[in-house]
């Protein structure tokens, strides 16, 4: 979908990497959401949708391979996103308990 973004929605999507400071950055022209970016995304899931209810597994085969291709200059992205990579949350929420008409927190 990302690639569909940026090569056919009229520049909705643009991304800038700079490798030595290992910064990415993504813009998104807020106004060309709905005229551009939702007919492109909805071409390509229809496209999608056709070959799947025909089981025209050739064209969509060489239809999907495009999106699917990995550019060097994604690889350079990649890098640089798991380079930054932030640890998962852990989300600890304590038990709360009535006890004699008084609560109590138990972690």
């Amino acid at each position: 979908m990302m690639k569909c973004l940026l090569l056919g929605a009229g520049g909705l999507m643009t991304i800038e990497s700079d490798s030595t400071t290992e910064t990415l950055i993504v813009r998104i022209d807020r106004s060309k959401i709905v005229p551009h970016g939702k007919p492109a995304l909805s071409r390509m899931l229809l496209r999608l949708h056709m070959y799947r209810s025909t089981a025209n597994v050739k064209a969509c085969r060489s239809y999907y391979e495009e999106p699917l291709r990995v550019d060097e200059e994604h690889l350079v992205w990649r890098s640089i996103v798991l380079a930054k990579r932030q640890p998962k949350w852990v989300f600890v929420q304590a038990n709360t308990f009535l006890e004699d008409d008084e609560v109590t927190l138990k972690e």
